[in-house]
């Protein structure tokens, strides 16, 4: 376990950030929260004993997360911990799609968690501490049909994990990520009724709850990757070495993600 210090969380007004604040201040943490949302983070400060930092930041320009990577060097050149949570999804298929919509997927998803990462790495490194923690997705191991955009930046952030790894670790700095399935936060109940992918509602959806405690256990840990549920990983990564084989499961996988989304909406009161 990592001793207390400084904690940034992006998609701080979130719920998986609210339930990881509460987690980290009661470790006794301070707590450095980022989201475009004032309002949520606010929300999310009442449920804190303590009042965290509040960072207005907007990660889906290219000026918004050269800010917020500038703060970091600038005012938070003692942070300790950097979790990438912020996450945006746009269901659709990819050629249907706005090219601005495709731009938002990356750099929310992806974009801002490497120019994030950065900025972290270089005040740890003197320091010779730190962790860089990113909520990543099961969407990160294998694709899902109407997820391209989002699929290609979780893609790509497993990537960029697993190589900042190998580059900081020799440094004492540790890389993370944690890769949930299905999650009942506000983005999961748009996709749920914005025509998003079934596969999504396989397995049971979790709750913020159960990410923001599989994060903790990333974090004391140091594992590269923590997958919620685990049994749920075990087909994304089999399907993740064997591309090939989604183009057969699909369909079995579909339907009983479509009776899962119908349940989910109508245990939830959103299948009216």
């Amino acid at each position: 376990m990592m001793p207390a210090g400084k904690v940034l969380i992006t998609g701080g007004g979130g719920a998986i950030a609210g339930e990881m604040a509460q987690r980290l201040e009661a470790r006794g943490h301070t707590l450095v929260l980022a989201d475009i949302d004032r309002s949520r983070m606010e929300a999310n400060a009442k449920a804190l004993k303590t009042v965290p930092i509040m960072i207005d930041a907007d990660l889906s320009t290219i000026e918004g997360i050269a800010a917020l990577a500038a703060a970091i060097e600038r005012d938070h050149a003692d942070l300790d911990i950097l979790v990438n949570n912020a996450g945006y999804i746009e269901p659709g298929d990819a050629h249907d799609l706005a090219p601005a919509v495709l731009d938002r997927h990356l750099a929310i998803n992806l974009a801002a968690p490497m120019q994030l990462a950065r900025a972290a790495a270089r005040v740890m490194l003197p320091r010779r501490r730190g962790h860089i923690l990113s909520i990543v997705s099961m969407g990160g191991i294998v694709a899902m049909r109407g997820s391209a955009a989002y699929a290609a930046a979780k893609f790509g952030l497993r990537g960029f994990q697993t190589s900042i790894r190998a580059e900081l670790k020799p440094h004492g700095i540790g890389v993370s990520g944690v890769f949930p399935s299905g999650v009942d936060t506000p983005m999961l109940r748009y996709e749920a009724t914005h025509g998003g992918s079934p596969l999504n509602f396989v397995g049971r959806v979790l709750t913020a709850a159960e990410v923001a405690q599989a994060a903790m256990r990333a974090l004391d840990s140091g594992r590269l990757e923590t997958y919620v549920p685990y049994g749920d990983s075990l087909t994304s990564r089999l399907v993740g070495a064997f591309p090939w084989l989604i183009e057969r499961l699909l369909p079995v996988f579909e339907a009983k993600g479509e009776a899962g989304r119908r349940r989910f909406l109508a245990q939830r009161g959103l299948d009216r």
